[in-house]
């Protein structure tokens, strides 16, 4: 078949993969290789528009991020793309329902998109819009600018209905005051502590203790059971020795992409904006401009003067530095025809009039050959042999099928043979660190029946079959190398059940009305007071204050609790006055935050229940 397929690369044949290949090279680069089919495929349908395979693909892929991101030091591969797909789907569901819901009430865009992006930080270096960073910033998001454009549109009309839901909340006088009775409330309780850490240095644990412990509790000083597998791996990289690449298809992508560089180019472009109005003064004013710029007047200065895009005028009109495709049709043909330095006559859009100005172009940063050959050679190497893996996937189920070892498979497809180190069901290193080759050398049929996996997917392309090559059991770890470990466990014990009598004690003086501070005196144990005390208050050791709040108010006596801190301290509490908060008492710009926040929360109730009713009546078809 590989030579069915060296043979077929002539002719047409030839030029259809050169094409293939070069598109995407141009317009989003290498990743848009492996895009084939999702751009169009339906995932899902709402009320007769389409959620595309693909933009659930970057849905996922944003999400994955955002949790990556939250989670600094979780492992990426226990973030499962496939288990994401079903909630992301719902979420990107409710937004198309929103987002129609929005459209049908007459909502939409009133600003251009470009000055929206001119102002996205991330797009910027300096300060100014940067065509390159805007570009690389799209491609590792994987999109396009077209199908960014289309996102940022439809986030902001979502955005305007979600706004629009949440100014018609409001709240009324009784919910402030009872919301203020709770954040404002204040209490007074005093505190003390016993350290624990003084305590676990008096603490002597006997050796028979350690053996008793060791003796009772074997299981756990169980080392777990430990495997060592030997697996076939299949990528693209395994066969590219295989595949034939000529020159000249090489030479042909390399040609697209330094064309395709060479043709991306930004101007810097200023403009003056003047509103259609129905008597045509707006021309009369436009021509004034127009013999004002021939007698040689500022372009900058004249569209502080009359520009009424309100957004750039104080900035001479400048647009800052824009490509083929950010301005309206109009505006771009017009631009088309100006050198550097010149002024366009009218032009009308949807926006208006302008009149646009040509302030500098630069042409985009040209690659060499010898800087594209590897990377591209490299890149059509991968795509070839990439055609060719689903071939030796098939032969790989096949051989490996009841194989009595991989050894053979491993020599028919040319490929080398891996054992893995040891890893068990918790932990593992290489290729044992993804969960799907745990979990495949542990099931039944790998671990009891002796057989090969089957073929496991690890990426599009990146498989591998797995068998059974040595068995390690559980282990009691021998006492010497556990008695450390046993030894601070007593110590914590002893240490809590010491804590616990003696704070005990003290609480029964607490209760019998003895006050912290005289108790903490005779005991020499610090202690604190905390007056006035608010919920959030941020100067108060937080696991302390929040036991407070939960207490009840105290009556004629106050209220004794204790609670163990993270560090192993215990703290005996005594909340001895409980102030409600008082919504007259609160400062006009308190009282208007109060008010805000209980509409605010109304609104958002109100938005919830909107949305629901929008998806119980919208026609979904999803397939997940």
């Amino acid at each position: 078949m590989l030579q069915n397929f060296r043979d077929n690369l002539h002719g047409a044949t030839k030029g259809v993969l050169i094409a293939i290949i070069i598109v995407p090279f141009a317009l989003f680069g290498v990743d848009a290789l492996f895009m084939s089919g999702s751009a169009v495929e339906e995932a899902a349908n709402v009320n007769g528009e389409t959620i595309t395979e693909l933009r659930l693909q970057q849905a996922v892929v944003l999400q994955k991020q955002q949790i990556l991101n939250r989670y600094e030091n979780i492992d990426p591969t226990l973030v499962d793309e496939d288990q994401l797909r079903s909630p992301v789907m719902q979420q990107l569901i409710r937004q198309k329902v929103v987002e129609q819901a929005a459209v049908d009430q007459g909502m939409g865009v009133d600003k251009t998109l470009y000055r929206i992006l001119l102002e996205v930080p991330d797009f910027q270096t300096d300060g100014k819009f940067d065509t390159e960073r805007y570009e690389f910033v799209l491609r590792q998001m994987g999109y396009s600018p077209t199908s960014y454009n289309k996102l940022l549109t439809t986030d902001m009309v979502t955005n305007q209905f979600m706004q629009g839901v949440a100014a018609t909340g409001f709240s009324t006088l009784q919910e402030s005051k009872l919301l203020a009775g709770i954040t404002e409330q204040t209490r007074d309780y005093y505190y003390l502590t016993i350290p624990r850490a003084p305590l676990l240095d008096t603490i002597e644990v006997a050796e028979a203790d350690i053996e008793s412990y060791y003796t009772a509790n074997q299981d756990e000083f169980r080392s777990e059971e430990k495997l060592v597998v030997e697996y076939v791996e299949l990528t693209p990289a395994s066969f590219t020795e295989e595949v034939d690449l000529e020159q000249s298809m090489v030479d042909e992508v390399v040609d697209a992409k330094i064309a395709a560089a060479a043709s991306r180019r930004s101007r810097h472009v200023a403009q003056i904006l003047l509103e259609v109005q129905d008597d045509d003064s707006h021309l009369e004013k436009l021509a004034e401009i127009q013999k004002k710029l021939e007698a040689g007047e500022s372009f900058a200065d004249l569209a502080r003067e009359y520009s009424e895009d309100y957004g750039t005028a104080e900035q001479g009109g400048d647009l800052g530095y824009i490509q083929a495709g950010d301005l309206p049709e109009s505006l771009g043909a017009a631009l088309d025809q100006l050198a550097v330095g010149e002024v366009s006559g009218l032009v009308e859009s949807e926006l208006g009039v302008h009149l646009i100005k040509l302030l500098d172009e630069k042409s985009a940063d040209v690659p060499s050959r010898e800087q594209l050959e590897p990377s591209v050679r490299q890149e059509l190497l991968h795509q070839l042999a990439l055609e060719l893996l689903p071939v030796r996937i098939e032969e790989l189920k096949d051989l490996s099928y009841n194989a009595d070892s991989l050894e053979s498979v491993a020599n028919r497809l040319g490929v080398p043979l891996k054992v893995s180190q040891p890893f068990g069901r918790r932990e593992g290193a290489g290729i044992s660190s993804n969960p799907v080759v745990v979990q495949a050398a542990f099931s039944q049929p790998v671990l009891d029946d002796g057989l090969a996996s089957e073929v496991l997917e690890l990426a599009d392309d990146h498989v591998l079959v797995l068998k059974l090559k040595e068995r390690i059991p559980e282990t009691l770890q021998p006492l010497a190398d556990v008695r450390d470990q046993i030894e601070t466990i007593l110590k914590a014990q002893y240490a809590s059940r010491e804590l616990q009598q003696r704070g005990e004690a003290l609480a029964e003086r607490a209760r019998a009305g003895e006050s912290i501070e005289d108790i903490a005196k005779q005991e020499e144990l610090e202690w604190q007071v905390s007056l006035d005390t608010k919920r959030f208050s941020g100067n108060q050791v937080s696991q302390i204050r929040d036991r407070v709040f939960d207490m009840s108010e105290p009556g004629s006596k106050p209220v004794i609790d204790n609670l163990i801190l993270n560090n192993g301290d215990y703290v005996l509490v005594s909340l001895v006055k409980v102030q409600e908060g008082d919504f007259s008492q609160l400062s006009s710009e308190q009282q208007n935050l109060l008010t805000a926040t209980v509409a605010l929360t109304n609104a958002s109730r109100d938005y919830q229940a909107y949305e629901r009713i929008l998806l119980e009546q919208a026609d979904v078809a999803s397939k997940y």
